[in-house]
């Protein structure tokens, strides 16, 4: 079945334009015709031959995964169904951009302040995923979604890992991205929070240097790297607590890294906290000419508002 423009789905769902197409599938932006809002048509493709049923397991996989991940940082799942032995996950259509997209714009290091309500607003979304026995396994800024607002949305559990489902991957296979793996993941093992963690704090390490920790020619030097080199350290012009927590992301063991998600969360907020509480004093103190010091209001608070805490639950 070859999916065209403006072809109808499961009789309520037009296909408006192609987004992607790679070795899983393909994914559309669509319109849902009786709710009258725009959606995200992920599609396994029809010609994937003797690969197809595996696939489509894996399809399966992640509308099971999805489905109970209600959370304003998670792009949220509306419908699965399969026709003619293709699968389709109806999802929320996120128009933002990527957090790659943004680390390529900027073209470096980017702003603390800017970074860290994206870090905190993922780490919330993984903490309610990792609640319901969801490992996400591809944490990466390209499937991190940061609207114009400061929104962030999680989206893509293409590999995700849930402790109730019946396993997919054989024993020993390496799932994920080899720029953004975590140690155990780039030797086979399986994937815990501590995982996730990890990956986020390659994603932090990133937008806080311009570029991610290790590099290789391949993806296996690259993941080779992860799991038995140590990581350079930050420049000390960050922050020294935002810089050692970072590090502590980053630890081979993971039993070394922050417990869980939630309180990777909670220390960020503090920290953000306290850098934009440096800025307001600054902003509201000038030095003049004769050495004194008069208090003005000039600077405004950064574009990206600060977090706040949330309850238990995420």
């Amino acid at each position: 079945m070859k999916l065209i423009e403006g072809q109808l789905i499961h009789r309520r769902y037009r296909l408006d334009s192609r987004l992607a197409q790679g070795g899983m599938g393909e994914v559309w932006k669509g319109y849902d015709i009786q709710l009258g809002r725009p959606v995200a048509i992920k599609a396994l493709r029809g010609d994937l031959g003797s690969s197809q049923e595996a696939k489509l397991l894996r399809l399966r996989a992640e509308a099971h995964n999805s489905a109970n991940l209600a959370h304003p940082n998670i792009a949220a799942l509306f419908e699965y169904y399969e026709h003619d032995g293709i699968g389709f996950l109806i999802m929320e259509y996120v128009p933002s951009k990527s957090l790659a997209d943004l680390f390529h714009e900027i073209g470096g290091p980017m702003e603390p302040t800017q970074l860290l309500p994206i870090l905190i607003q993922t780490a919330r979304g993984l903490f309610v995923a990792h609640s319901h026995g969801v490992i996400h396994r591809d944490v990466k800024p390209a499937n991190i979604m940061v609207s114009d607002s400061g929104e962030v949305k999680i989206t893509d559990f293409g590999v995700s890992y849930s402790t109730n489902q019946e396993q997919i991957t054989q024993d020993g296979m390496v799932v994920g991205t080899a720029q953004y793996i975590s140690p155990e993941q780039a030797q086979g093992h399986q994937a815990t929070p501590q995982s996730d963690i990890y990956s986020l704090g390659v994603v932090a390490y990133e937008g806080l240097c311009g570029h991610r920790p290790f590099t290789g020619t391949t993806p296996v030097d690259i993941a080779a790297a992860h799991v038995n080199n140590p990581v350079p350290p930050l420049p000390d012009s960050v922050d020294v607590q935002l810089r050692e927590f970072v590090m502590s992301m980053l630890a081979k063991d993971p039993l070394d890294r922050p417990k869980d998600a939630l309180a990777v969360s909670r220390m960020l907020t503090r920290i953000e906290r306290r850098l934009l509480d440096q800025q307001t004093q600054l902003a509201d103190t000038t030095i003049v000419p004769t050495g004194g010091r008069l208090p003005r209001r000039v600077v405004s608070r950064p574009h990206i508002s600060p977090s706040s805490d949330w309850k238990e639950q995420g």
